[in-house]
């Protein structure tokens, strides 16, 4: 299922992420965020971190000179760590603890995922954090990170480059349908858990969903052929074994919950039911 920009304005300021897959384990179609609203989600984050520093600094100040003052290199030290927390720790944090938000992005309705789709985690606000250095405050001051935006084709600044993301137009804000949760077959719980599905790739997921949701829709020949490719590919991919015992419909329903669980280890979306 796809979601398309509204009006030709969207369309030219923002690109269209094709079968990437939401936190919520749904296939569609994302709407990177444009130029225009990264640059005004920049300016309001650093306002916050202006005010925030101002804060940090007179909060600092009236404990120095309740202290009775301090050196001047103590004071620099103050001074460059306060900056560091400021500059560093604020996306980070921030992104963190609002799933892929700052005040800005929150401001404007963006949300940072990875390319998968998927909610960032530490590493991912960390890299960005350390990629925005470059692109924020590298003489001439943003220009980098908005050349970046500009040439890439998914609007990716250095630090999206560098940790595997995306920013898009938050889409907690459009009614999307209900993810679909595959479940292990009963009495193939065992066999499951020996599938390590790490080499399982998103368009594979991507795939055998589609699939897996469709397979009424076509004649038990074709199913069973369709079936059995596509439990070969994976096979292949994983490097693991299916015994002749074991459905190829089944073995993909193994792979594919194992998968979700793995990747959407905090979403338990609806369970699937064959139409």
């Amino acid at each position: 299922m796809g979601m398309s920009p509204s009006g030709g304005e969207r369309k030219s300021s923002a690109a269209i992420v094709a079968g990437i897959i939401t936190p919520e384990a749904v296939v569609l179609e994302l709407e990177t965020a444009g130029v225009a609203s990264r640059l005004f989600s920049g300016v309001i984050d650093a306002l916050a971190q202006l005010a925030l520093l101002m804060l940090l600094a007179i909060v600092v100040a009236l404990g120095l000179s309740a202290a009775g003052g301090v050196s001047v290199q103590v004071h620099q030290a103050i001074v460059a760590i306060l900056v560091f927390f400021v500059i560093f720790l604020y996306p980070l944090l921030s992104e963190m603890l609002s799933r892929g938000r700052t005040l800005g992005k929150a401001a404007m309705g963006l949300r940072v995922v990875t390319v998968e789709g998927a909610p960032i985690r530490f590493r991912h606000a960390a890299l960005r954090s350390m990629g925005g250095l470059v692109d924020k405050w590298v003489p001439p001051g943003g220009l980098v990170g908005i050349f970046f935006v500009l040439a890439t084709p998914t609007r990716q600044r250095i630090g999206d480059l560098l940790a595997g993301t995306v920013v898009i137009r938050d889409p907690n804000r459009t009614a999307l349908p209900a993810g679909i949760w595959f479940p292990v077959p009963p009495g193939y719980e065992v066999y499951a858990a020996s599938i390590d599905p790490t080499a399982f790739t998103v368009d594979q997921y991507t795939i055998v969903r589609a699939f897996l949701i469709r397979i009424r829709e076509l004649t038990p020949a074709a199913r069973y052929a369709v079936a059995l490719d596509l439990a070969d590919r994976v096979e292949r991919t994983l490097h693991q074994h299916r015994s002749a015992q074991v459905h190829p419909e089944t073995f993909l329903l193994c792979v594919i919950a194992r998968y979700q669980r793995r990747a959407f280890p905090e979403y338990q979306p609806q369970a699937w039911q064959p139409r």
